[in-house]
């Protein structure tokens, strides 16, 4: 994959991501609230390969649900960084399958209870192009209390 990197304003793309999200969520019974509060929301990315992320993030945080979807969607600065979070009171995840949510064709064993269907390579890709644009993502998560993703970016002074 190529990446172009062009100035983006994050929390603008986020609330337009929202947008077009906000519908299946309302749909569902859910919710997503915002807390936009990075003052320096400008970074250079490729806008194409961040909005992929976001909406890959934001679809497990739907898909990964207990009953409806209750997802938050944070912006801050953070010593020079720009840190986005997303963060779902979904099923969460098993302590012992964490550290391979990243890798290529992983899919945490559900039992398929929420009969999701997928081939394991949304977080895959999300770290690839994070590695890519030299960010950081890490995830946190507690089995039947949710997850939080969390994205580590440069922000432009």
């Amino acid at each position: 994959f190529e990446i172009k990197k062009e100035k983006i304003n994050v929390n603008e793309l986020l609330r337009e991501i929202i947008q077009s999200v906000e519908i299946k969520v309302t749909q569902l019974g859910g919710k997503i609230t915002t807390h936009l509060r990075s003052q320096q929301s400008d970074i250079l990315a490729d806008k194409l390969h961040l909005t992929n992320i976001i909406h890959n993030l934001l679809d497990n945080a739907i898909k990964y649900c207990k009953d409806t979807p209750d997802i938050t969607i944070e912006t801050a600065n953070i010593n020079g960084h720009l840190e986005i979070k997303i963060t779902d009171k979904g099923i969460g995840i098993e302590k012992e399958f964490q550290p391979k949510i990243f890798q290529k064709f992983y899919r945490v064993p559900t039992g398929n209870v929420h009969n999701v269907k997928g081939f394991g390579l949304g977080l895959f890709y999300v770290k690839n192009i994070c590695q890519a644009h030299g960010w950081k993502i890490t995830a946190k998560s507690e089995e039947n209390k949710g997850t939080q993703i969390t994205l580590t970016t440069n922000a432009l002074q």
